[in-house]
């Protein structure tokens, strides 16, 4: 009888899961929310963002580190080959969400709050709630602040939008490695 329930309850939360989530969410209890800045590294704004060459189409500045005590390295042109090598996500502030409707498989009800840190890319996010860190969560239930994102079966509204910057390292024409948060100058305004 119990290699029949177990199964059988392991396949109505995994249902209940893929409501909200993605098969790549990774949660982790965390009693305190992050200290700010929180960064992750290794990470690109999503779809669309890869290693490799690419052509500037505005103007950036190059620093020698993304931390806050850095020096300018180069100041480079729109048309300027450079080759991303990797980023990183520093928030400041994340989003505060509101629950507008019960999110029963991250165990939130309306009025409950949510705090996004690294936007991930096609909806997908770092979250924050009650103890509990969910890392590349599927946040389609989220309507932002400006009115974007969910579109149907909304279930969360931004309600304060947080502070976040992405910074770029690249490697310039001369060999040099160094970082810029030039997001706009690669085509995408994050």
């Amino acid at each position: 009888m119990n290699s029949v329930v177990i199964p059988t309850l392991l396949l109505v939360v995994a249902k209940m899961w893929a409501q909200v989530s993605t098969p790549d969410a990774r949660v982790m209890v965390m009693a305190e929310q992050p200290s700010l800045p929180a960064v992750t590294q290794d990470v690109l704004p999503g779809e669309g963002w890869v290693p490799g060459m690419h052509k500037l189409r505005g103007q950036a500045e190059v620093f020698d580190t993304w931390k806050p005590l850095r020096r300018r390295l180069a100041v480079l042109q729109a048309g300027t080959r450079v080759t991303m090598l990797s980023g990183l996500s520093e928030v400041s502030k994340p989003d505060v969400i509101t629950v507008t409707a019960p999110i029963p498989e991250l165990q939130l009800n309306p009025g409950d709050s949510l705090l996004r840190y690294t936007e991930l890319g096609e909806g997908n996010a770092d979250f924050w709630t009650k103890g509990r860190w969910y890392g590349n969560l599927d946040g389609a239930f989220v309507t932002n602040a400006d009115g974007s994102g969910c579109q149907s079966q909304c279930k969360a509204r931004v309600v304060e939008s947080g502070r976040k910057k992405r910074w770029f390292r690249v490697r310039l024409p001369d060999g040099r490695v160094g970082w810029t948060d030039a997001s706009g100058s690669f085509g995408r305004v994050y």
